[in-house]
C-alpha cells in the first residue's frame, strides 16, 4: 500500500479538472484585480448564510483574522488575553502582535478544550478578551465561556479555525461568540489549495473596517498604525473555495466515515485511549487523537508501515518564547504532550488505507502487550 501521510491533499486531485475549468471561466470574465471583488463578495455572503450569521469577512489567513479581531476588540499593550495552553501557536502570537500578554489555561482532561472554571480563575481586572479555540474539531464550551465573558464584560473570540462545520446544539461553531475567525488552510474540510481565512463579526461596520484595513496600502497614516498590511483572500484560494463548496458536504461525510472506522476498530484497546463527541455535539475530524503511554515507539511502528502520523502541539507553557509568562501547572497538555499523536484523517481518505491503520494499531498492542 502507498504512504498514508496526514498531509495528503486527495481532495485537490479530485477536483483537479473542476479547478481548472472554474479558473478559466472566471479569468475570462474578468480584466482587472477590481472585478474580482464582487465574487469574494458572494463568497462571504455565502459563507455567513452557512454559519448562520448576518456579516462574514474573508481575509487572507486564519492568523489575520486573529490579529484583526484582537484589534477591533481593542486589545492593546498592557492587556490580557486568555487563550487556551492546548492550541496552535498562533493563537498566542496574535496576542503578541498587540502588545498584550497571552494567558494560558489548561484543557479538561475529557475532551481536551480550555476548562471554563480554570477560565473563570485566569480573569483579572486587565482581561480584554477570551479566546475560545476549538480544538481537534470539537467544541470548546461556548455556553460557559459566552456567559462568563458576558458577566465580566470581556470580549469572546471563537477560534474555529481547526473546528469548521462543527455543530453544538445543531447550529455551527462561529455562531456563539462577539467574533469568530477561521482558517481554510488546505487540510481543512472547506479549503483552498494553499492559504485564506474568514471573519464573523458583530455588524457590517466591523466588516467595512476589515475590508479597508486590507487596502491600507492607499494609507500611510492608517497602515502604520496597523504595522501591517492585512491582505485580502487571493484569487486562487477563492476559486478553489467556489469548487469546495459544491463538495462539502461529500467532503464532510468522508471524515465522518473514516472518524467511525477509527472508533470502531481502535474500541477496546487495552493502552490505547481516544475521545468521542460528547451530547448535542457533532464534530468535523481534522485529525484523530489518540493517548498511549508507548506513544513515541507506537509512532515509530506505524512510521515502518509507511504511515506517517503527526506529533501533538507543544503546549504554550512549553516553548521557549511563553515560558515566562506564568509559573502554573497545566497537568492535562502536559499529558497530551508526552502521549498523544493524531492519526491521518484526511478527506476522501479512502476505508481500505483507515483499515491499514487501524489493523498496524492494533498490530503494535498485540506485539507490546
Amino acid at each position: 500500500m502507498s504512504e498514508i501521510r496526514y498531509e495528503s491533499i486527495l481532495v485537490e486531485k479530485a477536483l483537479a479538472r473542476e479547478y481548472a475549468s472554474l479558473m478559466e471561466k472566471t479569468l475570462k470574465k474578468v480584466g482587472g484585480l477590481n472585478d474580482i471583488k464582487p465574487l469574494t463578495y458572494e463568497f462571504e455572503r455565502s459563507f455567513a448564510r452557512y454559519i448562520g450569521v448576518k456579516e462574514a469577512v474573508s481575509v487572507n489567513s486564519g492568523s489575520d483574522a486573529l490579529k484583526i479581531a484582537l484589534l477591533l476588540a481593542g486589545v492593546k499593550k498592557g492587556d490580557e488575553v486568555i487563550v487556551p495552553d492546548l492550541t496552535y501557536q498562533a493563537v498566542a502570537l496574535a496576542v503578541f502582535y498587540c502588545g498584550a500578554k497571552p494567558v494560558p489555561v489548561d484543557a479538561r482532561a475529557d475532551d481536551l478544550q480550555i476548562d471554563p472554571q480554570l477560565l473563570r480563575l485566569a480573569i483579572t481586572k486587565k482581561t480584554k478578551a477570551v479566546i475560545g479555540a476549538h480544538m481537534f474539531g470539537r467544541p470548546c464550551d461556548v455556553e460557559a465561556i459566552k456567559k462568563i465573558c458576558k458577566g465580566k464584560g470581556i470580549v469572546f473570540i471563537e477560534d474555529v479555525c481547526q473546528a469548521e462545520s462543527s455543530r453544538y446544539k445543531g447550529c455551527m461553531l462561529g455562531s456563539f461568540g462577539d467574533m469568530s475567525v477561521f482558517s481554510f488552510s488546505y487540510y481543512k474540510p472547506l479549503s483552498s489549495c494553499a492559504g485564506g481565512g474568514g471573519m464573523v463579526v458583530c455588524d457590517k461596520q466591523q466588516g467595512t473596517q476589515i475590508r479597508r484595513w486590507q487596502e491600507d496600502w492607499r494609507d500611510d497614516e492608517d497602515l502604520l498604525s496597523l504595522g501591517q498590511r492585512f491582505a485580502p483572500l487571493s484569487f486562487m484560494d477563492l476559486m478553489a473555495l467556489e469548487v469546495k463548496w459544491k463538495h462539502l458536504p461529500e467532503i464532510i461525510q468522508s471524515r465522518h466515515q473514516i472518524k467511525a472506522l477509527y472508533e470502531q476498530g481502535l474500541e477496546g484497546i487495552k493502552g490505547l485511549t481516544f475521545f468521542k463527541d460528547k451530547p448535542l455535539t457533532e464534530s468535523v475530524a481534522q485529525n484523530f487523537v489518540v493517548f498511549c503511554s508507548q506513544r513515541d515507539k507506537l509512532s515509530w511502528f506505524l512510521k515502518e508501515k509507511g504511515i506517517t502520523v503527526q506529533k501533538p502541539y507543544v503546549p504554550l507553557h512549553q516553548m521557549s518564547a511563553f515560558k515566562r509568562l506564568n509559573k502554573k501547572q497545566f497537568k492535562v497538555s502536559d499529558k497530551y504532550f508526552t502521549q498523544a499523536l493524531h492519526l491521518p484523517l484526511p478527506s476522501f481518505m479512502s476505508v481500505e488505507k483507515a483499515g491499514f491503520v487501524i489493523d498496524a494499531c492494533r498490530a503494535f498492542f498485540r506485539n507490546h502487550h
